[in-house]
C-alpha cells in the first residue's frame, strides 16, 4: 500500500488552522497508510487524528531529522507528500532524482521573504500561495489551505474526532467562560502586571458569571500568583485547592486533552488569540479573541491587517483590540460581554 505523508511539525494554533485541510487529506486519501508528521510542541494534541500513525520530529529541523526524513522517503513507497508547513527543507526534496515520482503538495509564502523560491515552485505538483505582500480581500489560511486537496465535496466525512474528552476528577462550573493568560500579551505588550490580570479575570467574572482559566506551561511566577488568589485545581498533583468563594478556577498545568475538554465545556471563549480560541473555534464556541497591537509606523499597521486576514477563521471569530491604558480596555471590552 502507497504512503501518503503530511508534514505539519510546527507550533499549536498553526496545527488547528490546518484541520479542515488535513481532513481533507484523509478523506482523499482514505485507502492509503497515512502518517502525519508533528512537531514535539503540537503533538500534545495527536490524540485528535488517532488512530492515523504519527511520527514526531523537531520544530525546527536538525541535521538528523533531515536525513531522517530522507531516509523514510527512500525506503517508503510514497506516493503523496503534503507540506503543510512551509520550511525551506521541504521544497529541496523534489528536485532530487529519488522522488521525481513522489507527488509534492506544498503551502508557499509570498513575502518579503518568500519561500520556497520560484525556481523550487517548478518541482511541485500542486501549490497553493499565501500572500503577505499586500492589504485586500483574502480568504483565511483555514480557506487557502483547503485549495491543496481536491475532492468530491460529496465524498467528505469527518474523519478527525471533536468528541475525546479528558475524564476530569472536579466539575466544570455550568456556562462557565473560557479565559487564558498570554504572557507576552499581557505583560510584553500591554504591560500589565499580574494584579491587573487579577482585576481583569475578576472584571469578566461580573460580566460573564462562572470563569475557568490556564496560564502557560510552566510560568511560575503566574501560577504562583493565581494559585494565592483563586480557586484551582492542579493537573499534575490531581489537587483541588478551594480557598475563597469567587467563582472563578485556575486550571494550573493544564495540557493537550485536558486543555481540549476544558474549552469544550465551556458556553464561550475570552482569550488572546492563539490556541485557546482556534480550538474554541473548532469546537463551534461564541469566541472573542482579545488583540493588540504595537505599532511602530505604517508598514507595522500594514503587517498587523495582513496577519489579522490571513489567521482568522472564516466566520463567527470574534475579536476586540485591548488598549494599554486598563480603564479604557474594560470600558471597551464592557460593550463587547
Amino acid at each position: 500500500m502507497s504512503k501518503v505523508i503530511i508534514f505539519k511539525n510546527d507550533r499549536t494554533g498553526d496545527l488547528f488552522t490546518s484541520i479542515p485541510t488535513i481532513n481533507l487529506i484523509f478523506n482523499k486519501h482514505i485507502n492509503n497508510d497515512i502518517e502525519l508528521f508533528l512537531s514535539k510542541i503540537n503533538y500534545k494534541f495527536s490524540f485528535l487524528f488517532k488512530p492515523k500513525r504519527i511520527k514526531v520530529i523537531n520544530l525546527d529541523l536538525n541535521l538528523i531529522d533531515k536525513l531522517s526524513i530522507l531516509f523514510y522517503l527512500l525506503i517508503n513507497k510514497v506516493d503523496s507528500v503534503y507540506i503543510l508547513t512551509p520550511k525551506n527543507f521541504y521544497f529541496y526534496i523534489p528536485i532530487l532524482l529519488f522522488f521525481k515520482k513522489i507527488k509534492f503538495y506544498g503551502i508557499c509564502i509570498d513575502s518579503i521573504k518568500s519561500r520556497p523560491s520560484i525556481f523550487l515552485r517548478k518541482f511541485l505538483f500542486k501549490k497553493v500561495i499565501i500572500n503577505r505582500k499586500e492589504i485586500k480581500k483574502r480568504n483565511s489560511t483555514y480557506n487557502i489551505q483547503k485549495k491543496l486537496v481536491e475532492i468530491n465535496n460529496d465524498e467528505i466525512v469527518n474523519l478527525i474526532s471533536s468528541d475525546l474528552e479528558a475524564d476530569f476528577k472536579f466539575e466544570i462550573p455550568q456556562k462557565s467562560t473560557f479565559f487564558h493568560y498570554k504572557h507576552k500579551m499581557f505583560n510584553d505588550l500591554l504591560k500589565w502586571d499580574l494584579n491587573k490580570v487579577k482585576s481583569f479575570i475578576e472584571f469578566l467574572s461580573k460580566k460573564k458569571g462562572n470563569i475557568i482559566f490556564s496560564s502557560e506551561i510552566n510560568n511560575k511566577i503566574s501560577d504562583e500568583y493565581f494559585s494565592k488568589h483563586f480557586n484551582s485545581y492542579d493537573f499534575n498533583n490531581e489537587i483541588t485547592n478551594n480557598i475563597n468563594s469567587k467563582n472563578i478556577l485556575f486550571l494550573k498545568n493544564i495540557d493537550g486533552i485536558n486543555l481540549y475538554t476544558a474549552i469544550k465545556k465551556s458556553e464561550s471563549i475570552v482569550a488572546p488569540e492563539g490556541i485557546v480560541t482556534h480550538i474554541g473555534y473548532r469546537l463551534r464556541k461564541n469566541i472573542l479573541s482579545l488583540m493588540y497591537f504595537k505599532l511602530k509606523d505604517r508598514k507595522d499597521f500594514i503587517n498587523q491587517i495582513i496577519s489579522c486576514k490571513e489567521w482568522f477563521p472564516p466566520e463567527n471569530f470574534g475579536y476586540i483590540v485591548l488598549k494599554s491604558e486598563f480603564t479604557e480596555s474594560l470600558e471597551k471590552l464592557s460593550k463587547r460581554l
